[in-house]
């Protein structure tokens, strides 16, 4: 056999092994350490979290309170349907609390966020996904909520750059119209190659996807 062509066979065997046996790129460098996925489902969701991962000294915030996301599909007849992600903290008096979400930087409205929304268009082409996740920073453990936003080059399905934008739930400092708890924008990671869908590239990049 030709040395050349026996080499091709070899390149595309271990390529291929490789695809089946599961072998996933590694994590996109920079993401927070231990960061592990939060399931939710469609209503309420309790997010599982260490007691020592709420932000401590937010004023009415008492120890034990439960953070929950409420998620629920708004459906419009058509593809632009989307999840609405309403975060609250839960007291054990019983108060509920939102949780706001603060805009990104040059964010052309700098009001602090009531709700997160994803856009999954037809499921394949998703333009935004969301996930929350617990990690480490700073040697302490957090809450997390993480968008994946693609940008396509065209229409919809076409591919595009996508960006991981990460969130820190932190206790507000008393800025006027902020809620005691509130997801603190950290930054943005944008992502290597090109996607046709946000939530490939969230699989790719950091090795999990939104909930279903």
């Amino acid at each position: 056999m030709n040395t050349v062509v026996f080499k091709i066979i070899i390149t595309v065997f271990i390529a291929a092994t490789a695809v089946f046996s599961g072998v996933q790129a590694a994590p996109l460098a920079g993401l927070p350490d231990k960061l592990t996925p939060l399931a939710l489902h469609d209503g309420d969701n309790v997010l599982h979290i260490a007691p020592d991962t709420l932000p401590p000294n937010a004023q009415g915030i008492s120890a034990g309170t439960q953070i929950k996301v409420l998620r629920a599909w708004r459906d419009n007849g058509n593809a632009w349907g989307y999840h609405v992600y309403v975060t609250t903290a839960q007291t054990p008096e019983g108060k509920h609390v939102l949780i706001g979400l603060e805009p990104p930087l040059n964010a052309h409205d700098t009001a602090l966020q009531d709700y997160v929304r994803d856009t999954p268009h037809t499921g394949e082409d998703s333009l935004a996904v969301i996930t929350f996740a617990t990690a480490n920073i700073d040697k302490k453990p957090a809450l997390l909520l993480l968008e994946c936003i693609r940008s396509p080059r065209g229409a919809v399905p076409t591919l595009g750059p996508a960006v991981l934008r990460i969130y820190k739930l932190v206790a507000s400092d008393g800025t006027p119209g902020w809620t005691p708890l509130y997801f603190k924008f950290m930054r943005d990671m944008p992502l290597k190659g090109e996607y046709d869908s946000a939530e490939t590239a969230m699989q790719k990049e950091i090795g999990f996807t939104a909930s279903p």
